[in-house]
């Protein structure tokens, strides 16, 4: 059997013991498994983003081949604007409004119903992040927007 041939045969059975493993570990806590499936499907989607940029950054730079450098400036203006503090707030805002969870939470401990609290400030950390997503979703949509025309005034 080649080498090649033997990996094609033990990877699968290797996925399956894997799968039955969490499975077991998974059936004692379900709660924990279903935070740790959601954490790598999460780790798994950022993964698939970075291949994508980078397989999209290899291709652009065949398309210019010696007048690469308005693509090189494109790139840079892109990563530029995505790191600016417009498009960067998003992070920010996400941790103000889990910090100020924390805090109405601690008040919930004294209140007659604190369950009745507690999903008051999960709603209100629902609607805190939605806001800070559409606020940074709104900046990054205008650094696409330029890159793309940056890269059509490099392609005309």
């Amino acid at each position: 059997m080649t080498p090649r041939r033997a990996v094609l045969v033990v990877l699968p059975a290797a996925l399956v013991a894997t799968v039955a493993l969490r499975g077991e570990a998974g059936a004692a806590d379900p709660a924990k498994c279903v935070r740790a499936a959601r954490i790598d499907r999460g780790t798994c989607m950022r993964d698939a983003v970075e291949r994508c940029k980078q397989n999209f950054e290899t291709s652009l730079g065949t398309c210019f081949g010696s007048r690469d450098g308005c693509l090189r400036g494109c790139i840079a203006e892109r990563d530029r604007c995505f790191g600016g503090p417009e498009a960067g707030q998003g992070e920010k805002c996400r941790l103000a409004c889990v910090s100020d969870q924390k805090m109405v939470l601690s008040r919930c401990l004294g209140q007659v119903d604190p369950k009745d609290c507690q999903r008051t400030a999960k709603e209100q950390l629902r609607e805190c992040t939605q806001h800070c997503k559409a606020t940074a979703g709104v900046a990054k949509q205008r650094c696409g927007k330029a890159f793309d025309d940056c890269l059509d005034g490099c392609a005309g």
